[in-house]
């Protein structure tokens, strides 16, 4: 299986703590994992934090988005083991998402329409979340 890694990934993963080895064994071995229209959402506990990847699966191909470390104490002490996978990714993304203006759908964080086949994953806004690490 032939796997590919965003720009995003490329770039960020090291500052951001989303190493490519946790990702595809995030990958191989997940807690949970969600669809969503064309994308899977999956998640791993490591201890201390999680692991939240987005991917796209085509034939013999895995495509990674987005990859993100998230501290349940930085979500307010959540339970993230109660929580489905996007529903991590929502709260991750209202609590740390740059807000985007959508056509059609207005300023958002995160969304899914599924009637419209439309998901915005969201935008980390990368100094506010590293802002936070500094509090753990």
């Amino acid at each position: 299986m032939q796997i590919v890694f965003s720009e995003l990934i490329e770039r960020f993963a090291n500052l951001l703590g989303t190493p490519k080895d946790l990702i595809l064994e995030t990958f191989n071995k997940p807690d949970a994992t969600d669809f969503v229209l064309n994308k899977c959402i999956s998640i791993k506990n490591f201890g201390n934090f999680y692991l939240l990847i987005i991917f796209e699966m085509d034939n013999e191909l895995v495509r990674f988005s987005n990859a993100y470390r998230i501290y349940p104490q930085l979500l307010n002490g959540s339970d993230l083991s109660k929580m489905k996978p996007v529903e991590i990714l929502e709260e991750f993304m209202n609590k740390f998402g740059i807000v985007k203006n959508l056509p059609i759908y207005g300023e958002c964080k995160f969304l899914i329409d599924r009637k419209s086949k439309f998901f915005f994953p969201g935008i980390l806004d990368i100094e506010k979340y590293l802002e936070a690490l500094k509090s753990l």
